[in-house]
């Protein structure tokens, strides 16, 4: 049998009795918001297809041809074409999304005390982020949904954040999820930065592109070699053909090394914490061995993993530093989403899930103060 977080089932309990309460009605109106969404999506999903249909049926049937000289216009026709209709397709879900956030989230907050909701405000900043010590370079930072206030004395800084590196041939995604800031009373004596083993792989799974000069780089050279061993005919000067594709990866790795080298973060510089089994998947830097041993503890770390999977994340970083306590969750997944536009707008089962997670992040803040007591 499963075992059942009281303290989670108890907020469940009495957050439903103040849904009834204070959002059923809400939730009522926003019925016909999704009915007339739900309309315009089937609508536009039958005009694009209309389209399609009747396109493809003069091609075959020769009525419109396409001379050699126009296959130029016709790319660039149905690129543009496909681009809007992926925004009609698009739009509902944003606009009905878009409604019942701006109608219930505030209320939905309401239930924990004095917070307030934002769509695209920036309410964690780049110089906070950048303390954290977390990502090593970004230059551009963008937030979407957000909330912020007070619980228990302390600040609570929640929002959905997208941090690249901007350059003249596109952006780099650094970090794609959300980030969950706390401001306690009490500093810290030191700074702790616990960093996921994996996120490499999540760098290139953000960033598809590298991801492909990356397999290419590596599928090559190993494609000779299997080919030279397998293939008796194959000279062996082969070998050596793919090679070299290699060089861009040996060359970034030893720049990097070298700008590590002669720009160390603060945490870095110090040695590693040791010795706890639950951290292995973990690499923990410090400059207070004895504090992140009080503050890293067997139930914070099962608090981090509960608050992965609630949020969908593929990895966790977290850093503790001044008053602060930053949280990156690695995650695709849409925060605050208490309906579906295929689902009835008083569907529970998305509003229930929402509160886990808000249930999750404020139950950070007890763990993290008995540490900061000790």
């Amino acid at each position: 049998m499963k075992s059942v977080d009281l303290p989670l089932a108890e907020t469940q309990q009495k957050f439903m009795a103040f849904y009834q309460k204070n959002l059923q009605n809400i939730y009522a109106s926003l019925e016909n918001d999704r009915r007339k969404n739900l309309y315009d999506l089937a609508r536009n999903t039958a005009i694009i297809g209309i389209i399609i249909s009747i396109t493809v049926a003069l091609f075959y049937y020769d009525i419109l041809p396409i001379s050699v000289m126009d296959q130029q216009w016709f790319g660039i026709v149905s690129s543009v074409f496909f681009l809007v209709a992926a925004w009609l397709i698009y739009k509902p879900f944003m606009v009905y999304n878009g409604q019942t956030k701006s109608r219930t989230m505030n209320k939905v907050l309401s239930f924990w005390g004095k917070f307030k909701y934002y769509n695209g405000r920036d309410i964690i900043g780049e110089d906070v982020i950048k303390r954290a010590e977390l990502f090593s370079y970004f230059n551009k930072s963008e937030s979407d949904d957000a909330f912020w206030g007070n619980h228990k004395d302390v600040a609570i800084n929640v929002s959905e954040h997208d941090l690249r590196i901007k350059g003249n041939r596109g952006d780099t995604v650094i970090f794609k999820g959300v980030m969950l800031m706390f401001e306690f009373p009490k500093k810290f004596k030191g700074k702790t930065v616990v960093l996921n083993k994996g996120r490499n792989i999540n760098f290139l799974w953000n960033n598809p592109l590298l991801l492909l000069v990356f397999g290419i780089f590596m599928i090559a050279p190993l494609m000779t070699i299997y080919y030279y061993f397998t293939e008796p005919g194959v000279p062996v000067h082969l070998l050596f053909t793919m090679l070299p594709l290699l060089l861009p990866l040996i060359i970034f790795w030893i720049v990097y090394k070298v700008y590590r080298h002669y720009h160390p973060k603060k945490a870095t510089q110090k040695v590693a914490l040791e010795g706890i089994p639950f951290l292995r998947r973990w690499q923990v830097l410090t400059d207070n061995q004895v504090e992140a041993r009080y503050i890293l503890t067997p139930p914070l770390m099962e608090k981090m993993m509960e608050i992965k999977r609630l949020f969908h994340g593929r990895h966790i970083d977290f850093s503790f530093f001044g008053n602060k306590l930053l949280i990156a969750v690695h995650t695709r997944k849409n925060m605050f989403e208490t309906t579906s536009l295929f689902v009835s707008a008083l569907s529970y089962h998305k509003v229930r899930e929402v509160v886990s997670q808000l249930h999750g992040i404020f139950s950070v803040i007890d763990i993290v103060s008995e540490s900061i007591k000790k």
